[in-house]
């Protein structure tokens, strides 16, 4: 007999050999703060407040205010280097995939170093007649 396992059949490593994530993460009131998409929003404030800015200027500016003791989204061991180490390095790349996300959306673009803000997608006027007529259609 061929006994086949599908994906829910129970794994044959146990359970102490999985490995374990690096970093800790911010569950309960804090998580508001730095969530991913409250993180992407924010990379989107800084680059549309500027217009014209660089990837570094932006991770910069971000770094400095999860590091800053005084705010509320700083770091989770603000005694402990490596947290620190480890949230800065999570910033600069949560970062870059914020960037690459926006520019994929066309609303910023990126010419070698230099990021240009383009603005929002908007609804043009005829978008909305033309969602009405088809609505009233059927």
């Amino acid at each position: 007999d061929l006994e086949i396992q599908g994906d829910d059949a129970p794994s044959s490593q146990p359970a102490a050999s999985k490995k374990k994530k690096k970093g800790t993460r911010v569950v309960g009131p804090d998580k508001g703060n730095r969530g991913l998409r409250q993180f992407s929003m924010k990379v989107c404030e800084k680059v549309e407040g500027k217009g014209r800015t660089t990837y570094n200027e932006v991770a910069d500016e971000l770094v400095a205010e999860f590091a800053d003791p005084n705010s509320n989204i700083g770091s989770p061991d603000p005694d402990n280097p490596n947290t620190q180490q480890y949230d800065e390095k999570n910033i600069r790349r949560r970062v870059y995939d914020a960037l690459n996300v926006l520019m994929a959306m066309d609303i910023i673009s990126k010419d070698k170093k230099e990021i240009q803000w383009k603005g929002l997608p908007r609804t043009s006027l005829s978008d909305i007649d033309k969602l009405k007529r088809l609505r009233s259609l059927g």
